[in-house]
């Protein structure tokens, strides 16, 4: 597989943390599922969030690009209050679906189960996006794209359908597709969770390259192990909440919390 170590991530449009929350609040129902979470994530940094099912991990993820609407608070990435905007009386109202889809479009997201399109082929999974959402022209975006599947090893693969694929070659196309959109952020959400053991670490070894390239990266992951190699900060969640957060190294064998000890116990 040929690395990503050439990929190089785009140039931000503003200064300071990629990403900011603000006291972020999200009910199911009843259901409190964030709590006043806060949280700024430098350029280039590689976050991975854990904790017991039912966390909130997913779901803040999902607040990020606004794949989940937020109750309260406040979400900046790269500059950009995302999904909503503050009118000149102060009052904040949404913005409109297609400048969403425009503040999304810098923002990569690889979902548990792939996603991809099954009546496209590998290559049009991948330069569909640029073409239609961003308006490259297709001659430019065919040959990222082309690029993109050789960095992830799939060069072979481009004119096939995903349905022929395992799974971890499917996730590695959803990542090639990802990166198609030239994102500021990648959010990963559990990517290996729905893979065969044996194909868990070729989909890791293309985020570890990603990592190596400077690649702003928040990953929900139960991978400790790659944890630990490749994450600058662990973010242990609990009931919707932060309730610690370090180095990986320091956060495994000091826990602070006992909800962390509790947890770790489990998965290390």
């Amino acid at each position: 597989m040929n690395a990503l170590s050439e990929y190089t991530a785009p140039v931000s449009v503003s200064d300071g943390p990629i990403v900011r929350t603000v006291e972020v609040n999200k009910w199911f129902g009843d259901r409190h599922i964030l709590t006043d979470v806060s949280l700024e994530i430098e350029r280039g940094e590689v976050v991975v969030l854990v904790g017991p099912s039912g966390a909130g991990k997913t779901t803040f993820l999902r607040t990020l690009n606004r794949l989940e609407p937020i109750d309260s608070g406040e979400i900046y990435v790269d500059g950009q209050r995302i999904g909503e905007r503050v009118r000149d009386d102060g009052k904040v109202t949404e913005i409109s679906a297609k400048a969403l889809a425009a503040q999304r479009a810098d923002i990569g997201f690889v979902f548990q189960h792939f996603n991809l399109f099954p009546h496209m082929t590998v290559l049009e999974n991948i330069w569909h996006s640029p073409v239609r959402v961003k308006g490259e022209k297709k001659a430019e975006a065919v040959a990222y794209a082309r690029e993109l599947l050789d960095r992830v090893g799939l060069s072979d693969k481009a004119d096939v359908r995903p349905r022929s694929l395992s799974g971890g070659q499917q996730q590695r196309v959803a990542i090639a597709r990802a990166l198609a959109m030239r994102p500021a952020l990648m959010l990963f959400d559990e990517p290996t969770s729905a893979l065969d053991p044996e194909m868990v670490g070729e989909v890791l070894q293309v985020m570890q390259d990603l990592a190596k390239a400077g690649m702003t990266m928040i990953i929900v992951s139960h991978e400790m192990g790659f944890t630990r190699e490749v994450a600058d900060r662990l973010i242990v969640m609990d009931a919707g909440a932060i309730i610690e957060q370090g180095d990986p190294e320091l956060v495994f064998s000091n826990p602070k919390h006992e909800r962390t000890r509790q947890f770790l116990s489990k998965v290390l």
